[in-house]
């Protein structure tokens, strides 16, 4: 049977009810009902829909492999060769976060609209792009840019999540998602040695080199096989859908969070807490931000960023937003700091760094693989949150007992404490998935995707600010009470330090070798001080999301057979393409749907 096309008719009284594409299994607002009805459906899914699958997982090396997995553990080395000093370095991972928590808040809805395939193919060009950058940069500002594209691309990339939940059944939605930590799990277990590698024995750009590689085969691979439909409405034209976007409030989000992120990275480092540089923005920014959401729940806008009838779902939405927020804030922070903790308080070698960093890493992706594509089969999905936010939350907070003499400690902590986030993040989606209207699927996935990409932006921004406010006078603490019984003056303590810690000049000459074997220890418990207050300060976000995962509506009575959506091509067999068609055209008349 061949699907026709009807012309566009435009009715601006039905947004929420246009009408869906053939391939699109239309719930008519009631996901629930649909995947109980559909309880028996076929379930089975085709070759080529397996291979698109796998070039829609395979993205996430360019997204996150190289970028997040290891271009963070060597920001302060690359800082150092481009302008020798660390300053800035930071805002390569907070101007990753931002733009990818924009492109999230964009990306997702946008792919409701114009359907999943393009988007993503515009989101691997742009990293791509990015890569590029960051292979070419000369300067730190130019690796900045260069990190914001990349997250611009990793954001509008992440559109991957409900396209590939949407191609598989309700009940192995979980399997698909974690197929991606499947991918991640070479580079999330020794990301950080290969890139401290590739920084000691050739060069760091090798990273965003390999990047750009990554990035052309999953884009060719997805515009050959990922054929999704490419009108989910059938009744809008994409000038019609450009004109109801909402463009005030992407605006309102997009600039509240810069303006509010900037004030918190200048507090404590380049201005004081109290001073109008640092109130002025973060008030400024906390008000646009807010302001971008009154303004959609208002009703004024016609396809809101944030839509009031899906964030007033609290049990079965919104408390997913708070539970991903949370884990993002801790875990990608997190990402940044444990290499960096590794070299500073257990061993300047990298290459050991980067053997240390292994069962960090390993944790966080076996989480995914193995819980997160068994959360359908453990079902209780709430008490699953619930676990995995408080073994998150305790070993994050024991990383505090982890001092330079106890290795072994901080290695199996920073193991349990990664472990959880791809599993709650694999909840969260398959969560989502199963409770928003498959309509509407794209936007809510993509502000899962934006608040979890705020959550490290703003984490990583907090952390690291009390980091550098705390590290300098616990490291100049530390080395007095070390050196000052050796006979080392006073005065050239700083200088010492300076010395020690990054090569600077030292002015005497003659300081004996257990001075330095006596600052070099101090500094060390020095950082060890100030990372204490950085894990112990993780708790309090920890509590309020593990009093949340009780809130959450247990989707596991939903996860049956139903599948929402079918590709509109087959590649890899012609008859295979045919028969899908025709049984996806019946299954949709027997369901009552009158689109086809």
């Amino acid at each position: 049977m061949e699907i026709q096309e009807e012309p566009a008719t435009h009715r601006p009284d039905n947004i929420g009810e246009e009408e869906l594409d053939p391939h699109i299994y239309d719930d008519k607002g009631d996901p629930h009902r649909t995947a109980l009805e559909d309880r028996d459906a076929n379930g089975k899914v085709s070759w080529s829909t397996l291979v698109a699958i796998f070039f829609l997982s395979f993205t996430v090396h360019p997204a996150l492999s190289f970028t997040l997995l290891t271009v963070f553990p060597i920001m302060g080395r690359i800082g150092i060769e481009l302008q020798g000093s660390t300053q800035n370095v930071s805002w390569m991972a907070s101007g990753w976060s931002i733009g990818g928590s924009v492109a999230f808040a964009i990306a997702g809805q946008l792919s409701d609209y114009f359907g999943r395939r393009n988007i993503i193919l515009c989101g691997q060009v742009l990293l791509i792009v990015g890569h590029i950058i960051g292979a070419s940069a000369r300067s730190v500002n130019q690796c900045i840019a260069g990190m914001v594209i990349l997250g611009l691309g990793t954001g509008t990339i992440f559109v991957v999540y409900p396209g590939i939940s949407e191609l598989l059944p309700n009940r192995y939605r979980s399997v698909g998602v974690s197929f991606t930590d499947l991918c991640l799990l070479p580079f999330s277990t020794f990301g950080p040695l290969i890139s401290l590698s590739l920084y000691q024995r050739a060069t760091w750009r090798w990273v965003f080199i390999l990047g750009a590689i990554t990035g052309v085969v999953a884009f060719i691979g997805t515009a050959i096989f990922y054929t999704p439909p490419s009108r989910p409405l059938r009744d809008r034209t994409r000038r019609q859908i450009l004109r109801e976007l909402d463009y005030l409030g992407i605006f309102l989000y997009s600039a509240g969070l810069v303006i509010f992120l900037l004030g918190l990275g200048w507090a404590g480092v380049t201005k004081p807490w109290k001073s109008a540089a640092v109130l002025a923005p973060l008030i400024i920014g906390f008000l646009v931000f807010v302001s971008a959401f009154v303004w959609d729940f208002s009703g004024y806008a016609k396809r809101p960023n944030f839509p009031y009838h899906i964030m007033s779902n609290v049990r079965e939405y919104t408390i997913l937003l708070v539970l991903i927020f949370v884990v993002g804030l801790v875990y990608i922070s997190m990402t940044d700091l444990i290499p960096a903790n590794i070299a500073a308080v257990y061993t300047s070698d990298s290459i050991k760094a980067g053997d240390y960093n292994i069962p960090a890493g390993f944790g966080g992706s076996i989480g995914g693989v193995v819980l997160g594509s068994l959360s359908y089969r453990i079902r209780y999905i709430h008490l699953q949150f619930a676990v995995a936010i408080a073994i998150q939350t305790i070993f994050t907070a024991l990383l505090a007992l982890s001092t330079p003499n106890r290795l072994p400690l901080a290695i199996v902590c920073q193991f349990f404490a990664n472990m959880p986030f791809a599993w709650i993040t694999t909840c969260c989606y398959l969560t989502a998935g199963i409770h928003v209207p498959q309509r509407n699927i794209g936007l809510a996935m993509g502000l899962l995707g934006t608040f979890r990409f705020l959550g490290g932006a703003i984490g990583t921004t907090i952390f690291s600010t009390i980091l550098e406010n705390k590290s300098t006078p616990a490291i100049l603490h530390r080395v007095t009470d070390a050196v000052l019984p050796l006979g080392f003056p006073p005065g050239e303590i700083p200088a010492l330090i300076s010395y020690l810690s990054n090569g600077s000049p030292f002015l005497n000459q003659t300081v004996s070798t257990d001075v330095v074997n006596a600052a070099t220890t101090a500094i060390r418990w020095g950082w060890s001080d100030a990372y204490k207050i950085v894990w112990l300060t993780t708790i309090p976000f920890g509590v309020i999301a593990f009093a949340g995962a009780f809130f959450v509506r247990d989707p596991s009575p939903y996860l049956t057979k139903h599948i929402a959506v079918t590709l509109e091509k087959e590649r890899l067999n012609t008859d295979q393409k045919e028969k899908s068609t025709g049984v996806e055209v019946q299954h949709l008349e027997n369901s009552g749907d009158k689109n086809v």
